[in-house]
């Protein structure tokens, strides 16, 4: 039961490509832009931010728990 949405809109120029989506629910996916959420890819990883009033350094947070993806992440760091 997912929607899948653009990280870069679509009217932006953003592609109609996987390396371009997240799966959101419904709600999340009407929910997101309207309330002062981000979403950005970082290296095939969705990252998501919160607004100020819910994080005030706003920091950008991984959204992903596959082990593969972790994995890449902590190898590329070394």
């Amino acid at each position: 039961w997912c929607e899948i949405h653009h990280v870069t809109g679509h009217a932006e120029g953003g592609p109609t490509h996987t390396d371009n989506g997240v799966l959101l629910c419904w709600y999340h996916h009407r929910f997101v832009d309207r309330n002062g959420w981000s979403i950005r890819m970082n290296r095939g990883v969705p990252e998501v931010r919160a607004p100020s009033w819910i994080d005030a350094r706003m920091l950008w947070r991984p959204v992903t728990r596959s082990p593969t993806r972790l994995r890449d992440r902590v190898v590329r760091q070394t």
